[in-house]
């Protein structure tokens, strides 16, 4: 590389280091000091509000080798996302039409509020968007918002909107939009969680700085913030405030009224939608983004069979499956008929016992033992066709830049010491006690796994599957939240789903903390577990901008769920879809967001 080169090269740099704030040059320091890789670099260095292109070229310039610079750039540019793709060098493809199979969504349907599982997700996110998009790769990407920053103490975040974004009616996005989903009814609902989680009191958190930017000021200083207006809440898609105000003053009610106009500033308009059918979407001519690319049409066919969904593909009805099982995933493969894409996710099963003291599971002992009897690589294999990574009964997945590998040793099946447990704890002649769970791709499979595990080790356990209504309504945390998990059953096990996040801030808080100073900051802890030292953990990770130290509280944490057990996390599942061979461009995400815009036909 030429002296002039590395001069203009320096130069730059200087130039984006004077303009960024104290944290961005914290992490470009620990980046040229080797304390952390080139894609964790980019990744901590967008959650701060760095664009992935300044991070490529300041990834790149720490080389200072021209071909570095060239991968960088190269990446950059073509990093894509499903709320922010873009194409430039495609011509124009001739009008066509994208037929996606997925799950209904649930009987409360496409309402924003309530949005807790990835059919509805799938149907909201193509007219909604978020301020920020997370990847695939746990990156933040600009969306509606173009820029955010943190102050010093990470208890204010300030966000710059995108100009010239329109919703599907013509009216144009705004600040005021912004305030009035944070600030309004989503609140109480599905997102309720995660306010607490990120520090945000409902209804007064967000303020109009002026039409397009927006300050959050939060309760506790929170370095994952951005995650919380992100793709990773399913309830954070901006809608406008004259919306946010008929939904409240609605005379038939708040259920509903999405689906009555499904406005948004995505690049889909909904041409027609019925509940538990189908729905039906066209090109959105006003989109914001460059949309030329984009096919025409798309039509959106429910299955409440799984079954039938792969029928329909097998038959030539449908181009692109969004999720599926691992059996079903292997039977395309293995058919020749579809190419499978498979995402590695932080998407699991909890499986929780009643922790609370007189009942059998109270006794951690107890705990230990049902958590040894679980063999993990089978449930893989035969569960997930290997679609998955072994889970180790804490919700830090592998892949998670905080996850402290060394912390503790992987649980793995042991009779035996299961056995030895029961006895310590005094129960050699085992107990009984119901299994709760609902219906949702492999659960009701691993329920029956799980009870035969137990089995071997005295636990008789009388299982209860329901659907997916019915088991949150009656089975685990009634709506809306109020308090701390209210079980009905005694000495109860249960097996509940959480979706992938980008960080796991929702995962170490609401199904974990004690709720012994706020009762909502248990809303989920269906296991009743109180455990002071792991809140006091818990309040020094969420605030902590340092990766060293996330990670080493981490590790703290790991070590307490590891020995007490209040849930049980056999594995981490990949999300699987498919497309028939000639289609190409498919994005899905492991929360569940998919994305045909820049898809197309070979043929």
């Amino acid at each position: 590389m030429s002296s002039a080169k590395k001069r203009a090269i320096r130069e730059r740099v200087d130039a984006i280091r004077k303009k960024s704030s104290p944290v961005q040059n914290h992490y470009i320091d620990e980046y040229s000091a080797g304390k952390i890789g080139r894609r964790e670099f980019i990744r901590r260095s967008t959650l701060i509000g760095m664009s992935i292109p300044v991070a490529g070229f300041l990834a790149a310039a720490c080389t200072t080798t021209e071909e570095t610079t060239t991968t960088a750039a190269g990446q950059a540019a073509t990093t894509t996302t499903a709320a922010a793709a873009t194409t430039t060098t495609e011509e124009a493809m001739e009008p066509v039409t994208v037929r996606v199979g997925l799950a209904p969504p649930p009987a409360v349907g496409v309402e924003p509020v309530l949005i807790n599982d990835e059919a509805g997700l799938g149907v909201f996110g193509q007219t909604a968007q978020y301020l920020i998009f997370s990847d695939d790769q746990l990156n933040l990407v600009p969306v509606l918002a173009e820029s955010w920053e943190p102050n010093d103490t990470f208890d204010e975040w300030t966000f710059k909107l995108r100009e010239g974004v329109m919703y599907n009616d013509g009216t144009p996005l705004t600040a005021a939009d912004v305030v009035a989903t944070f600030n309004g009814p989503i609140g109480s609902g599905n997102a309720g969680s995660a306010y607490g989680t990120y520090g945000i009191t409902p209804g007064a958190a967000a303020e109009a700085v002026d039409d397009l930017t927006v300050k959050f000021t939060l309760a506790v200083p929170s370095g994952s913030f951005p995650f919380f207006v992100s793709s990773d809440n399913y309830n954070a898609g901006i809608l406008p405030e004259s919306f946010w105000q008929s939904y409240e003053t609605g005379e038939e009610g708040a259920i509903g009224v999405y689906e009555q106009s499904f406005i948004g500033t995505g690049p889909w308009v909904n041409e027609s939608y019925e509940p538990g059918v189908s729905a039906v979407y066209n090109k959105n001519p006003n989109y914001w983004g460059d949309n030329a690319s984009q096919p025409d049409r798309m039509e959106v066919g429910f299955f409440g069979d799984e079954a039938a969904m792969v029928t329909a593909f097998q038959d030539g009805r449908l181009d692109v499956l969004y999720q599926l099982s691992a059996t079903a995933g292997q039977q395309l493969a293995d058919a020749g008929t579809a190419t499978l894409s498979s995402v590695p996710t932080a998407n699991h099963r909890q499986i929780y016992m009643d922790t609370r003291p007189g009942q059998p599971f109270g006794d951690k002992r107890v705990r230990q033992a049902l958590a040894l009897s679980l063999d993990r690589e089978l449930l893989i294999k035969g569960l997930l066709g290997g679609f998955g990574v072994l889970g180790n009964d804490h919700p830090i997945w592998e892949f998670f830049p905080m996850y402290d590998a060394e912390a503790v040793p992987q649980r793995a099946v042991d009779l035996d010491a299961a056995n030895a447990l029961m006895a310590d704890a005094g129960f050699a002649d085992g107990f009984s006690a119901p299994l709760d769970t609902l219906q949702i791709q492999e659960v009701e499979d691993l329920a029956q796994l799980v009870q035969a595990s137990a089995a071997q080790i005295g636990i008789d356990l009388s299982l209860n599957v329901t659907d997916s209504g019915t088991y949150y309504q009656d089975f685990w945390c009634s709506f809306p939240y109020e308090g701390p998990c209210q079980p009905g059953a005694v000495a109860s096990v249960g097996i509940v789903n959480y979706g992938h996040r980008g960080v796991p801030n929702v995962y170490l808080s609401s199904p974990l903390r004690s709720g012994l100073d706020d009762p909502l900051d248990a809303q989920w802890n269906s296991s009743h577990w109180q455990n002071t030292d792991y809140d006091a953990l818990y309040n020094q990770w969420v605030s902590a901008p340092d990766l060293d130290v996330q990670r080493q509280l981490s590790g703290e944490m790991q070590k307490i769920l590891w020995d007490e057990v209040p849930l049980i996390l056999p594995y981490f599942r990949d999300f699987i879809s498919a497309t028939v061979p000639d289609f190409t461009g498919l994005e899905v995400t492991g929360m569940g967001h998919y994305d045909v815009t820049q898809g197309s036909f070979s043929g």
